[in-house]
């Protein structure tokens, strides 16, 4: 079951990570300008925060292997769509279609673990679903221009990504038919404004936001930034998949071997780490900009799931409510998803470089570090669940 939660995650990655390999030839051939670009980039985030809350609510009532299911034919009609886009409007409209199956994925994920993993091993559990996205990302960066000159056009790339996406969602079906769920919990009526109420679930909100700002700008613009520099558009990409490959690795240590006592600490630490790396997009040293990339994929694929795992050892949030949780999660995170690469295109749009762009990334890092700071030292995120290893 797992794995083939892995793989429809995977499939999410790959068709959200679709545009940014091929960004400055997709926009060219569509009359796109930056910031249009940017909104375009930032469609899918912004139908998800209208609906997450409601697919959490969703995926609590009907159970995971619908939900699944229908977030996978979601994602492969974007994929279909894109390729289909004459405009920036109409590529605008493909994206937002991920909006609308993303949360089926994104949100059902940790409700499965709740449902099938103990306390104790969700931190393993998390690490590792959490890479399926990355590391669908990482090979859209590497294969989507490869495709491109294969076929002479970037919607092929559009229609094979979103094939997988279907191809993953049939397996989805077929695991799960086989595999009911492994606890049957009865919903309890509990409403989102009375999670919302929680301190600790409030302030974990905040922070999904900046991450989600920081993390989809990045995933969006990045390698632009890196083609601006000394880098070709295909070797920016690829340098882009190794710091995501180095994240996943990351993903893999970080969230299991970290105790839920210095979960905070950590994502502080990650915080900052991020503040300054993103300097190193900047400059014009290679050498530079290969260690920053790295450092900046181990923040970015780490940072979210050590923040779900907070909001999975919070009492506040019972596991049959976790739909709902998560659902409150990714809308607070996809406001900052929606944000981020809208921001970055028009900072980018009105300068004539990436500076003020990635000023904009390091301050809202540092204000991630500094609010995680302020919520651990006064206790907010300090809530654990029995079982959990110290």
């Amino acid at each position: 079951v797992l794995a083939s939660l892995w793989l429809l995650y995977a499939s999410f990655g790959l068709v959200a990570g679709s545009l940014a390999p091929l960004l400055n030839i997709i926009r060219v051939d569509l009359g796109m300008s930056h910031a249009t670009m940017g909104a375009a980039l930032g469609a899918w985030p912004f139908v998800y925060l209208g609906v997450s809350a409601i697919t959490g609510k969703f995926l609590d009532r009907y159970g995971i292997q619908i939900g699944l299911s229908l977030g996978a034919l979601l994602i492969g009609v974007s994929g279909i769509l894109r390729a289909g886009a004459q405009s920036g409007l109409g590529l605008w409209m493909a994206v937002a279609v991920f909006g609308l199956g993303g949360p089926f994925i994104s949100i059902g994920a940790p409700k499965l673990v709740t449902e099938w993993f103990p306390v104790a091993q969700r931190g393993l559990a998390v690490g590792l679903y959490s890479t399926a996205s990355s590391l669908g990302a990482i090979t859209a960066l590497v294969v989507a221009d490869p495709i491109r000159v294969a076929t002479g056009s970037w919607r092929w790339v559009m229609v094979l990504f979103g094939a997988v996406s279907f191809g993953s969602g049939l397996l989805w079906v077929a695991v799960s038919a086989r595999s009911p769920s492994a606890q049957n919990l009865a919903p309890t009526p509990v409403k989102s404004l009375s999670l919302l109420r929680g301190p600790t679930i409030s302030r974990i909100l905040l922070l999904a936001f900046m991450i989600f700002f920081i993390s989809h700008a990045l995933g969006g613009w990045m390698p632009e930034m890196l083609a601006s520099q000394m880098w070709s558009a295909r070797g920016a990409a690829w340098l882009t998949a190794v710091g995501v490959a180095v994240g996943v690795i990351g993903s893999l240590v970080i969230p299991s071997r970290t105790a839920p006592a210095n979960r905070p600490q950590v994502l502080i630490g990650l915080f900052v780490a991020m503040a300054i790396a993103v300097w190193a997009l900047a400059l014009s040293s290679q050498v530079a900009q290969v260690f920053a990339v790295s450092v900046i994929g181990i923040a970015r694929v780490s940072t979210v799931p050590m923040a779900m795992l907070l909001l999975m050892s919070s009492r506040a949030v019972p596991d049959e409510r976790m739909g709902i949780a998560a659902g409150l999660f990714f809308t607070a995170g996809e406001i900052g998803g929606v944000s981020g690469p809208w921001v970055i295109g028009i900072a980018r749009q009105n300068t004539d470089n990436f500076g003020l762009s990635i000023g904009i990334l390091s301050t809202v890092a540092i204000a991630a570090a500094i609010a995680c700071w302020i919520f651990n030292k006064f206790g907010y995120l300090r809530h654990e669940r029995p079982g959990e290893f110290r």
